[in-house]
């Protein structure tokens, strides 16, 4: 499972155990036994009852945008689930006699509605949840969809403009930039199409983009792309380290007179993917244009919306000048 299913889950048992405490609580108040057999009771009950609504609809809505009343339907007939295999199950634990024959209609009634309007509330509360974050994933690939409409054209101007120079003077230089354009352009669609990607197809859509600028900036780019066999098959979100090797072109080392280094390297630390770009550039707070860091408020806001606070990004200097960042996000494979 990923890690932010996993995170989804841990938050849904620590609800349920939460809003099981308080039902315990407030039935031994109005007198109905005590509080440590309501609580296994209620626990029994609500972790059941959770299990009965999480695991159906993780397997039939799996991107979890199902509508709201699907969703109510599979809480009220998880309820009567919930409530007679829980009751079972905590009257095997304390060691009471069960049997819905021991309660009038009414009591068994009122205790699946109270359990249907736990399951109502909780699910209720996790739907707007999911709805809310779906919402800002769709707003932060909206952004670097419009970042891409204001860099590609850019680039690929430059590049052709390149391209009519060289065709006259280097006709071998201008057919292998014009290979390389082919495949940067045909992985940039690709990638356009795809919720994720491997580390392995980012990478070639890096090396294309390299490839074509060093033949423009000649001696004074020099890149190097670090990826671990292991590591190739690591999913990540398209085009996420795009922006910032095109800041730290743009910004870091086209300025520069004699240009420099850029580095990309993946790395694993525990469960953590962990991407640095770094460059021997003019440094981060030497940019000699607006909307250097655009690229990588980007970055972030997309990190944000698809793994919440189970990844980050960190901007620094190297030791010898340029800049380095480090982004942090969940291992999946």
């Amino acid at each position: 499972m990923p890690l932010s299913a996993q995170s989804h889950v841990l938050r849904g048992v620590l609800v349920t155990l939460a809003l099981c405490v308080l039902i315990a609580a407030a039935l031994a108040a109005w007198g109905s036994e005590r509080f440590s057999t309501n609580l296994v009771y209620s626990l029994c009950i609500g972790l059941l009852t959770y299990a009965a609504i999480d695991l159906p609809r993780r397997r039939l809505w799996l991107r979890g945008d199902a509508a709201l009343l699907p969703i109510v339907g599979l809480v009220l007939l998880a309820a009567p689930i919930g409530w007679f295999g829980g009751s079972f199950i905590a009257s095997v634990l304390l060691g009471d006699p069960w049997g819905p024959g021991r309660m009038s209609m009414n009591a068994i009634l009122g205790f699946l509605a109270l359990t249907a309007g736990a399951g109502l509330s909780g699910t209720f509360f996790f739907w707007t949840r999911e709805r809310l974050a779906q919402s800002e994933r769709a707003a932060a690939e909206a952004r670097l969809k419009l970042l891409q409409a204001q860099i590609e054209p850019h680039f690929l101007f430059n590049t052709l403009a390149n391209l009519n120079e060289l065709i006259a003077l280097d006709p071998p230089r201008a057919q292998a930039m014009l290979g390389h354009l082919d495949g940067y352009l045909r992985a940039t669609l690709a990638s356009a199409r795809n919720a994720d990607c491997t580390l392995a197809e980012e990478f070639a859509l890096l090396r294309g983009y390299l490839e074509i600028l060093a033949i423009r900036m000649g001696p004074r780019l020099a890149y190097k792309l670090d990826l671990p066999e292991a590591l190739a098959p690591a999913k990540l979100p398209p085009m996420l380290l795009q922006p910032l090797v095109e800041n730290a072109i743009k910004h870091g080392l086209e300025p520069k007179m004699d240009g420099g280094w850029l580095r990309v390297a993946a790395g694993a630390e525990g469960r953590q993917l962990v991407l640095v770009v770094e460059d021997g550039g003019l440094g981060f707070g030497a940019a000699s244009e607006p909307g250097t860091g655009v690229g990588l408020v980007h970055v972030k806001e997309r990190l944000a919306a698809v793994y919440g606070d189970a990844a980050g990004a960190e901007i620094g200097a190297n030791e010898g000048g340029g800049t380095r960042i480090t982004l942090r996000l969940p291992l999946q494979t």
